[in-house]
This record gives structure tokens, C-alpha cells and sequence, in this order.
């Protein structure tokens, strides 16, 4: 299940793209010793992986209570009927009666275990919030203010057995052939798994599995569809507890593509929140636009597969947790569009920016901006 050779025999050794900058701390061999030094974050663990790898959470920021009695937002939300609002999307039984003093955002990494720019954008966030510069010593003070006025859970590795399987930690310019291969895996017969098509098959078989690609877990799923299944994967099982307890604002999912950053809404979320996802996606891009940044942006035109009922990991985040679910497609540097790991990782770090500022300037709740909630709790106290 862990056969590089048939990949090697291709394109050859693969220690090389193992060599990272020290600020790429993308796989936990090298991301744990510098977690374990974080001083002001709270770090536990949250579930286990189906090959038994801890899932842990990396937390800034007090966590403020809800009182809210009931546990099940579509249950909430079909309490009441009519009149129809498109508007009355938090009900006080599951959001609770009274706003946080604070937004509360999640970032998740690596579902797919060897996307990891927003990995290590996140860890390099934490550096940020501790010390007011990321792990190359750059500093970041705007992005360290608006983090320290939030609530700000960390998931860098959902997927921790794909991560462990991942062979090449330092993608930038890596041919983007290997980059699938390593994604989709191989099977015993030499088929090589291909994208999209791949995923007509679930779970991947590992008894006939030469190398099990790092969109899987250990037993064979991609977690990015597992929540729908019966016998849910503990992976799953282990993100909707989490993100029930926290029930964040907004869940800033990173992805790794060649760098189409914030891509459409789920056509089954609320119309309010479709409108807010495609504001900050625009706010993200001109943003790195402005800053030279030759990035893409997925548009409703022209998406392969528009218009099919698509639902995955991203939309059930929301029916979970009631979150604005943000997919967001970070560069993974490969040769179709090279990115140095510099670059990416002051990508990923400007997102997380501009996304903060957004959350602290518009609010991640539609219909309401932030700064109305303060003037609500300046007047409560």
C-alpha cells in the first residue's frame, strides 16, 4: 500500500522533493517539535485517523459559549415554516440568543493529505500570533492584530494516514505528474488512478493497492465524501464533533490546485451565504492581484460538471456546524504553474488576512456586518 516504486521507476528518486526551507513545515515529523513549542495556543487532540494517527486541534482565543439548547441546525431550521424569509437562517435554539464578542473562524488542512500549503500556512499563523512574524522571520502585523480579536481553530491535518504517505512535502515545480500520481495512487495490476475519474471508485481497495494515493485514508476513502455514508470514517466522525463544539462563523478549507484560490459557492447553501462566499473570494483575489500574485479564480461559467446536485465535505460542513463554508483552491507550485514556497506561503498567509479582515469589517454571517454586532454588544454591556 506504500510501493513507491512503480512512481520512482518513472521519475527516479523522490528524496529530493523531500528537501523543504525550514519554514515549510508541511509534514508533522517537522511541523510536531515546532507545535509542542507553541506557548499561548491550546493543542489537543480531537480523534484518530482509521490508520491511528492523532487528529489534533491547534486553538487562539477564548472560547465563548452558546446558549444554545439544541444540537441539530436542520432540525432547528425546520421548526418554523412560514412565512418563507431567506433571511432567517440563524435561529437562537442552535446559534444562540446572544452574539460572541468575537468572530470565530476554523481553518481545515488536508483532507486530501498531501495538500498542504494552507497547512503550513496555518502552522505559520500560529508563529504569527506568538511572535508577530512567520517562521522566515517576515513580520505580519495587521494579520497578527486581526487574529488576536478572534476565535481561531486549527485543523492542519484532517487527513493525517494520506499525509504520512505523501512523498513529496516540497511540491513547488515538481512536475504535475508525479504530483497526481502521488495524489491517486497505483494499483497492484500498474493501473494508475486518475482524477476525476477515480472517484467512481470508493473506497480504493488497499489489499489491491500498490501505493495508496494521498486523497485516501488507511482504509481506502476519500474523506472528502465520506460524511454521507452509514458507517461514517473516524476521521469524519472527528471534524463534526469538533466543529460542533466551536461552531464557527466561517471554516476556511484549503485544497491545493494550481492556485484558483476561492471557488464558487455549494449550490445547496443558503442564497445569503452563496452572495458571501463569492464577496470574499473577489476581496481574497484583488488582493493578491494587487500584491503580483498571477492567481486564478474558479467563475460559475465554464466549471466542469455545473449545474449537477454536487454535494461533499464543504456544504456539510454548514448542515453541521452552521459555518460559511470557503473552499479554497491554495497553489500547490507544480510546473504547470510554478510557485516558489515563498510565494506560496505568503499566499496562503494573505488569505487568511484578508479573510480575517473581512470577518472583523462584513462579518462571516450574511445580513449583518461586524460592526453592528459591536455596537449590539457595546449596548449589552
Amino acid at each position: 500500500m506504500n510501493d513507491l516504486s512503480v512512481i520512482e521507476a518513472e521519475f527516479g528518486d523522490l528524496t529530493k522533493y523531500a528537501e523543504c526551507p525550514d519554514f515549510w513545515v508541511a509534514k508533522p515529523d517537522k511541523a510536531m517539535p515546532f507545535i509542542e513549542s507553541l506557548k499561548k495556543a491550546n493543542v489537543h487532540t480531537i480523534g484518530e485517523s482509521a490508520g491511528g494517527r492523532e487528529i489534533i486541534a491547534i486553538e487562539y482565543g477564548e472560547k465563548e459559549s452558546l446558549d444554545a439548547p439544541c444540537d441539530n441546525l436542520c432540525s432547528v431550521l425546520a421548526s418554523k415554516l412560514v412565512p418563507p424569509d431567506p433571511t432567517d437562517i440563524f435561529p437562537d435554539a442552535f446559534f444562540g440568543s446572544e452574539r460572541r464578542k468575537k468572530p470565530v473562524l476554523a481553518l481545515q488542512g488536508a483532507i486530501h493529505g498531501g495538500e498542504l500549503t494552507g497547512t503550513v500556512a496555518s502552522l505559520n499563523l500560529c508563529q504569527v500570533i506568538e511572535t508577530g512574524k512567520d517562521l522566515r522571520g517576515k513580520a505580519w502585523p495587521r494579520l497578527q492584530y486581526l487574529a488576536k480579536d478572534t476565535r481561531i481553530a486549527i485543523v492542519p491535518w484532517l487527513n493525517p494516514d494520506g499525509t504520512d504517505r505523501w512523498p513529496i512535502p516540497n511540491t513547488s515545480n515538481v512536475p504535475s505528474k508525479l504530483c497526481g500520481l502521488c495524489t491517486q495512487g497505483v494499483a497492484k495490476d500498474g493501473t494508475r488512478h486518475k482524477y476525476p475519474a477515480v472517484k467512481a471508485m470508493s473506497p480504493i481497495p488497499p489489499e489491491d493497492t500498490s501505493f495508496m494515493g494521498s486523497y485516501y485514508n488507511d482504509a481506502g476513502y476519500n474523506l472528502q465524501y465520506d460524511f454521507c455514508m452509514p458507517h461514517r470514517q473516524p476521521e469524519t466522525i472527528a471534524w463534526m464533533q469538533y466543529y460542533l463544539s466551536e461552531r464557527p462563523d466561517a471554516a476556511l478549507i484549503w485544497h491545493c490546485n494550481a492556485g484558483s484560490m476561492i471557488g464558487p459557492p455549494p449550490m445547496f447553501l443558503p442564497v445569503g451565504y452563496q452572495h458571501e462566499i463569492s464577496r470574499l473570494g473577489g476581496a481574497v483575489r484583488q488582493r493578491l492581484l494587487r500584491e503580483g500574485y498571477e492567481i486564478g479564480r474558479m467563475s460559475w461559467s465554464g466549471l466542469p460538471g455545473l449545474g449537477k446536485p454536487g454535494f461533499d465535505q464543504i456544504t456539510a460542513v454548514y448542515f453541521n456546524c452552521g459555518a460559511m463554508p470557503v473552499l479554497c483552491e491554495l497553489p500547490n507550485g507544480s510546473d504547470l504553474h510554478p510557485f516558489s514556497c515563498e510565494e506560496m506561503l505568503d499566499v496562503g498567509l494573505i488569505t487568511i488576512e484578508e479573510t480575517l479582515f473581512y470577518a472583523h469589517r462584513d462579518g462571516l454571517r450574511p445580513y449583518e456586518t461586524w460592526d453592528k454586532v459591536k455596537k449590539q454588544l457595546a449596548k449589552r454591556a
